[in-house]
């Protein structure tokens, strides 16, 4: 009681100084990040269509509804694209405000976030630059934001690149961070799956020896205790779904017979594409397709050959480009083998969905929403913004407009330029609420409002 009362005179106060404050002082000019494609300020064109902006009655009104709000987000609108749409997510991010320092997938070996340049970007290990800057997989605002980005995009699912439960090098980062995020997830209409790499079990010895096995048995035992159960796991024909990338390391199908033997659930196992050998064909359910220098030659080359009559789970994929910073971060010898796919702006994006919606694959896997290492983002950047998210509400057919793709990314910015203000925080978590909830026009209304108030210089 005491507390409810303390936040509600520091509404009370707040309000008051907001209201003596002056709107044109509040109100800044837009500094234009004149990256390609064009910005544009949809929020301008929200506040044209409100009747009025009076915070604090908009505050009251607020506070009233909060009685009135659940947690979980209502189900996902029906879409006509019948094949569902999973992106494929790397939980592996560290920042110094989250964490207490910057990870290794941001600085790789020679980077260092903390410098920071005219345009006001930091030096991270990328050819391409977040839209929000560098951030942290645990940070709740950054998982609100991309979980919005998937759901207004009318994505399906994430699929989660799992390296272990053990605690070496940042194994266990990788797996809180995961495990973070889901937790978020739970509490909107998306599902999630797991996607292991069987090489990180190479990290603990030399060669492949029982330990390594037990290792592996450890592992699945854990993604099953963990992660299989819970009710927003992806079912592919009404069982949980489960990849191996490769496998790279654990290469003998007798092995993984005695691995998978050690949990109790039924499960799709998929391998990479070509590697069901390797699994051995009684241990999966199929395979799904990945990213390849030559592109469509060998994309439509797979399916042709292996998809078009084969009767086993098929992933199909989609991807917007291959560009890694491996040898500039200095994690590969400018001396070894390294290849390139352009994206042509969003040309190979479309290539490869158009090509894998021709054949009968089950899924369609979005590699990645964010690989910034491997440059195969579709997580809205300075250099795209937000063109492949907006191709991708073509694709997937969804209700949602592409302006309303700015809501996310408004909230976020909003949030983190207003840390402490006890109002900006109540407003966006309402928003973010109706965004979640698709009630699209309320959202865009109170962003818009708070904008108004508290100024646009930072977006």
């Amino acid at each position: 009681m005491k507390e409810r009362l303390l936040k509600k005179t520091l509404l009370a106060l707040a309000i008051l100084f907001v209201s003596a404050c002056s709107n044109e002082n509040l109100v800044e000019e837009n500094k234009s990040l004149q990256d390609p494609p064009k910005k544009n300020d949809y929020y301008k064109k929200w506040i044209k269509n409100l009747e009025g902006y009076d915070l604090n009655k908009i505050l009251e009104e607020e506070e009233k509804n909060m009685l009135n709000r659940s947690v979980k987000a209502v189900k996902r609108e029906k879409r006509t694209l019948e094949k569902p749409i999973f992106v494929h997510y790397m939980p592996w991010f560290r920042s110094k405000e989250i964490d207490g320092a910057w990870g290794q997938h941001w600085t790789m070996t020679n980077k260092n976030p903390d410098v920071i340049n005219s345009e006001e970007k930091r030096e991270i290990a990328s050819h391409y630059y977040p839209l929000i800057g560098p951030y942290s997989t645990k940070d709740k605002y950054l998982q609100q934001y991309h979980l919005l980005l998937m759901k207004l995009s009318g994505v399906d699912g994430v699929i989660f690149d799992w390296y272990g439960k053990r605690d070496i090098l940042d194994f266990e980062e990788i797996k809180q961070g995961m495990e973070s995020f889901v937790s978020e997830l739970e509490k909107t209409s998306l599902e999630f799956s797991v996607m292991y790499e069987d090489r990180v079990v190479k990290e603990q010895a030399r060669s492949l020896t029982q330990l390594q096995i037990n290792q592996a048995i450890g592992d699945l035992k854990y993604i099953e205790q963990k992660y299989l159960s819970k009710d927003c796991y992806i079912q592919i024909e009404s069982n949980p779904l489960l990849m191996i990338f490769g496998p790279s390391y654990i290469d003998n199908a007798t092995d993984w017979s005695t691995i998978l033997n050690s949990i109790s659930t039924n499960v799709n196992l998929l391998a990479l594409w070509n590697a069901t050998n390797l699994l051995g064909s009684t241990n999966t359910s199929g395979e799904y397709a990945w990213i390849d220098k030559n592109h469509l030659t060998t994309l439509s080359g797979y399916y042709l050959n292996n998809v078009d009559f084969n009767k086993d789970i098929v992933g199909g994929v989609a991807y917007p480009r291959f560009d890694d910073f491996y040898i500039e971060g200095g994690w590969k010898l400018p001396e070894e083998e390294d290849w390139s796919l352009d994206g042509r702006g969003i040309d190979v994006f479309k290539e490869s969905f158009d090509e894998s919606l021709r054949h009968s694959v089950d899924f369609i896997q979005i590699a990645t929403w964010n690989d910034f290492g491997e440059g195969t983002q579709i997580e809205p950047t300075k250099e795209h913004r937000f063109l492949h998210l907006e191709e991708l509400q073509e694709y997937t057919k969804t209700s949602y407009e592409k302006e309303d793709l700015r809501i996310p990314y408004y909230i976020y910015k909003l949030r983190k330029k207003h840390s402490n203000n006890f109002i900006v925080k109540f407003l966006m978590d309402v928003a973010h609420w109706y965004a979640m909830n698709n009630r699209i026009a309320k959202a865009k209304r109170l962003v818009s409002i708070t904008i108004h108030y508290f100024g646009n210089d930072f977006l």
